[in-house]
């Protein structure tokens, strides 16, 4: 089996398993998630950091958002270009000014302006898998990879334990590492 398929295989199977979750257990599961993530020591040093917006039963963030403003935090989330699959960062007061936008992600309006990935102290983002090397799959678009190749800071993924999975997922050159993956059970730091 070709590389691109046995990613699109390990990609309909994990989404699959969380597309099935109860809504009780993406709560409970990412209260936990949230919990560690903001108990640990990549949360509290940055200054301005990027979130994700939760899609389809994704590990949610709007706990570590709260405590992000609550400290005096910047909070920026992506916003997808249209027709370039490309991310941009813009910074978030309220959860409540966003609104859907691509792929009906909630997203920040571009009235404000964006900023760079290598001006943040810590970026967050979601993923369909991940391997203990730190090797993300994401959607198969790569806006991510795009968005991050000149990041400077650690890049965290939040992640439920089933999402980390044995053996190792094909990396291609252009795939940004994790420097973290923030599960229920533990956080993983690739070596």
């Amino acid at each position: 089996m070709q590389r691109s398929q046995l990613k699109e295989r390990l990609r309909a199977e994990i989404l699959e398993m969380r597309r099935i979750m109860s809504f009780e257990d993406v709560m409970r599961l990412s209260a936990l998630v949230q919990k560690r993530f903001i108990l640990s020591g990549l949360f509290h040093p940055a200054r301005r950091l990027a979130l994700y917006s939760s899609f389809r039963n994704e590990p949610l963030t709007d706990t570590i958002f709260a405590e992000a403003v609550r400290l005096g935090k910047e909070v920026y989330f992506p916003r997808v270009v249209r027709g370039r699959r490309h991310l941009t960062f813009h910074r978030v007061l309220k959860l409540g000014d966003m609104a859907p936008g691509s792929y009906e992600i909630s997203e920040p309006g571009a009235h404000e302006k964006s900023v760079e990935a290598a001006e943040f102290d810590l970026v967050v983002v979601p993923g369909a898998a991940f391997d203990k090397n730190g090797t993300r799959l994401g959607y198969g678009k790569g806006c991510y990879d795009r968005a991050l190749k000149d990041a400077r800071c650690p890049i965290a993924a939040l992640a439920y334990e089933f999402q980390l999975v044995d053996g190792e997922i094909p990396a291609e050159p252009h795939d940004v590492p994790m420097a973290a993956i923030v599960t229920e059970a533990r956080i993983l730091y690739p070596a």
